[in-house]
């Protein structure tokens, strides 16, 4: 029987001193050892689905190396504020969930999809298809 993990928000930090914090969902794996559940907004280091090693300093864990590189794909859009609350992006959303991929909004505007690296997903033309739509 698997067990059901809940995400936990660890307060990340890249600076090696913990005065720069990024709040992401993770699962903790094991001691020290994280994996991503969302897209970090303010550094490439780490992608979703990374599982990372930290070393905690207080209420901040310090982010120490990448032990698993994510085997998902990052794509981003900014789209309009039609785009992003549209019906057409809705039903993109749940494809996307139905191709065992992620999407996350960010900043209102920005649109950041995660997909398996081995999806024959096109998800540009998807996107791009919405983006005609809405603006027809």
């Amino acid at each position: 029987m698997s067990r059901i993990q809940d995400f936990i928000p660890l307060h990340l930090s890249f600076d090696g001193a913990g005065q720069e914090v990024e709040v992401l969902d993770v699962i903790q794996l094991d001691k020290d050892i994280y994996r991503i559940e969302e897209n970090p907004v303010f550094t490439e280091n780490v992608a979703f689905g990374d599982v990372i090693r930290v070393k905690t300093l207080q209420d901040v864990s310090i982010y120490i190396e990448t032990i698993e590189k994510s085997t998902f794909t990052r794509h981003n859009w900014l789209l309009s504020k039609e785009v992003i609350y549209s019906l057409e992006l809705k039903l993109l959303k749940n494809k996307i969930r139905d191709w065992q991929g992620k999407s996350q909004q960010v900043f209102g505007g920005i649109f950041i999809v995660n997909l398996p690296a081995h999806t024959e997903v096109d998800i540009n033309e998807e996107v791009q298809r919405v983006i005609r739509t809405v603006q027809k």
